[in-house]
């Protein structure tokens, strides 16, 4: 990455995550366990932002720190070091929905050919694919199975029948936590001659994933999710090869080269991944993503990762001594960051609406989905908020 300006605050290393929480005010008075769902801001996002906003006031557009192409460039570095891919081959939007609607609509699929997505999946990679149904393609659905291999029995199937045109898939249930083996999913798409497009709302900052060795098409996911981000933006990946002729079915005043100068109008697009940015971009939102993929990329992004698994670790290990079963035990030794809550040895205590309820008038935020009572802590969890959830879950396990 390039060298930072001496303006922009430090973060420390925290060689062993003690003290990290305090970055993180939400979890002074609660214990946020929906960072799948939704991230607070963090206190070195605020900082940032309070020195962009700063030099913002006194110099309006021309701030010297915090020119677009630079912030630009950073966050394509910091995403491209991610994802193992070109920083030219990625864009930045508003959310996944429209990501994967603006590529829905511009590609070209043959009439009686499939689209595949997974079994209760997010809406966002669900509703953009719907208006393929009116025009001779049919949208069909893979059986995730209780195991990741029992999915790549069932997705083997559906491929076998050779009319899949598209797998779009999320390479983390949103609701179950389970992971799926992306490198093999790639290889059984590429032997199928299958386009694979993903969701990766659940899966970038959270597993690792490397689009130098898995084939994808395209891809498109939120901010505010693993990567810590603001509400209301996101980004999406395009390959080189997919951007071979592509053009967007929408056209923006950013969509030409030099949109800069409005006249006279022009008919020469930017890069594929750059079409997708149609105008006039948030650039709060902007200064906020660069500020989060910093402070993750100071701390190391594939660490980060590690130390998600670890307190997922910590809060699985507690849930299992208080009776609970989960989603994941199943599959062992697949790593995952989510933890779905399916049952406890007194079936009659498993409530997963009232155990949210309780644990929520206590401060610990989390999901029910699917009937299970979903958990996805972050590097702002620490072993204090494990002891605290488990307090709160015996006095439920009491009542």
């Amino acid at each position: 990455m390039s060298e930072s300006p001496s303006v922009f605050p430090p973060f420390p290393i925290f060689s062993n995550w003690k003290g990290i929480s305090e970055y993180f005010p939400v979890q002074k008075e609660s214990v946020w366990l929906n960072y799948c769902g939704t991230t607070p801001v963090s206190t070195y996002a605020i900082q940032m932002m309070n020195v962009y906003l700063e030099e913002y006031a006194k110099f309006g557009i021309f701030t010297p720190n915090f020119s677009e192409p630079y912030i630009k460039k950073e966050i394509r570095g910091y995403l491209s070091e991610i994802l193992h891919c070109d920083p030219t081959e990625i864009g930045i939007v508003h959310n996944t929905s429209e990501g994967m609607n603006f590529y829905s609509h511009s590609i070209q699929i043959p009439k009686g050919k499939r689209i595949l997505v997974l079994e209760n999946e997010y809406p966002s990679n669900v509703y953009p694919w719907e208006h393929w149904q009116n025009k001779g393609v049919t949208l069909g659905f893979v059986k995730v199975g209780k195991t990741p291999n029992e999915f790549l029995e069932n997705l083997k199937l559906e491929l076998e029948k050779k009319d899949v045109f598209i797998l779009s898939i999320s390479p983390v249930h949103w609701c179950t936590g389970v992971v799926f083996d992306m490198e093999t999913v790639s290889a059984l798409c590429e032997s199928f001659g299958t386009k694979l497009v993903i969701d990766g709302s659940q899966a970038v900052g959270h597993i690792p994933l490397n689009f130098s060795k898995i084939k994808v098409a395209f891809c498109a996911f939120a901010a505010w999710k693993w990567l810590l981000g603001p509400l209301g933006l996101g980004v999406i990946y395009i390959s080189k090869e997919e951007s071979k002729g592509f053009q967007l079915v929408f056209k923006g005043q950013a969509s030409v080269v030099n949109d800069s100068n409005y006249f006279p109008y022009r008919d020469e697009w930017k890069p594929a991944a750059e079409q997708f940015e149609q105008s006039t971009i948030n650039f709060n939102d902007w200064i906020y993503f660069f500020a989060s993929l910093k402070m993750l990329s100071t701390l190391g992004f594939s660490r980060v990762q590690e130390r998600i698994y670890e307190v997922a670790g910590m809060l699985k290990d507690m849930l299992h001594e208080l009776g609970f079963t989960l989603e994941s035990d199943v599959f062992p030794d697949v790593k995952t960051g989510i933890l779905a809550i399916t049952n406890h040895i007194d079936p009659k205590k498993f409530q997963p609406e009232a155990i949210q309820a309780h644990l929520k008038q206590h401060g610990i935020i989390t999901a029910v989905r699917l009937g299970r009572l979903r958990m996805a802590p972050h590097i702002g969890i620490e072993e204090e908020h494990v002891n605290r959830v488990k307090t709160h879950l015996q006095s439920y396990l009491e009542k």
